[in-house]
């Protein structure tokens, strides 16, 4: 934040760097807040960023993290950009930095010597996974209503970090699965039924998944719609539709507790 584009060259020292945002409010405004001393923590943000090569392939990420679902957090999905997930004690932001850079910052750097050219190249396949880490999650791991700055370690808010995204992709690989596993529900329907009604089953299901059961069941006559569920079911296939597939190669394999951060 300190070098007016927010994506990467930071770094991890809090004290350093609210002393420092203390300073250039200071001089900014000519007047004289009080020493870091006297401050204390409400809320913070670690976000990291991971180069993804190009930003088709971070659209495909964010696009399929999507079609997921987590029980225990709002969500908020935009096409291309971002996926929020709200819960009591954090917040988890995945999106598009050039995307979230166009939208927010690139006007803030139009009147400055700032090379907007480079930069735009640089973070073109750049993906950030931002943790707000609350007021009420603060408190439980400090075991403090208060906490001093000089009190906070980044090594303890990056393990908050680790652990909510940890929590959360575990759950949308999950879901990713099932969409790559088009072709197991495939040869599980061939193995069970002969080649005719196995083919018919398999369509059905493909049609459930991309245009929805109501609208199956409209252009389905009623013996052969009931009839074709149970025989999925028989089969053990879920078409309970929490995710929808998606017929083209989508799928961008990528974990970010393996990749090295853009540092």
């Amino acid at each position: 934040m300190v070098n007016g584009y927010n994506s990467h060259n930071g770094y991890y020292n809090i004290y350093s760097i609210c002393e420092k945002l203390i300073q250039i409010v200071n001089n900014y405004y000519d007047i004289v807040l009080p020493s870091i001393q006297h401050w204390f923590l409400q809320r913070v943000d670690i976000a990291i960023c991971y180069d993804l090569q190009n930003n088709e392939n971070v659209r495909k990420y964010i696009n399929n993290l999507s079609k997921c679902q987590y029980p225990r957090r709002n969500i908020k999905t935009y096409q291309d950009e971002s996926i929020y997930l709200t819960g009591s004690t954090t917040t988890l932001k995945i999106y598009n930095k050039l995307l979230e850079f166009k939208k927010h910052d690139l006007k803030k750097m139009k009147d400055t010597n700032f090379d907007i050219f480079s930069y735009l190249k640089e973070i073109d396949g750049f993906v950030r996974f931002e943790c707000e880490i609350k007021k009420k999650k603060l408190t439980n791991l400090y075991n403090k209503k208060f906490i001093r700055i000089r009190n906070v370690n980044y090594k303890e808010l990056k393990k908050v970090w680790c652990e909510e995204f940890m929590k959360l992709l575990k759950l949308f690989d999950t879901d990713l699965s099932i969409i790559n596993d088009k072709k197991a529900i495939e040869q599980r329907l061939y193995t069970l039924y002969k080649e005719r009604k196995a083919s018919i089953l398999y369509n059905f299901y493909l049609s459930i998944m991309v245009d929805g059961l109501q609208e199956v069941r409209k252009r389905t006559t009623k013996p052969t719609y009931y009839r074709n569920l149970a025989e999925l079911k028989k089969a053990n296939i879920d078409f309970s539709q929490t995710y929808k597939i998606d017929l083209k190669k989508e799928i961008v394999e990528f974990n970010p507790f393996e990749y090295k951060e853009v540092v």
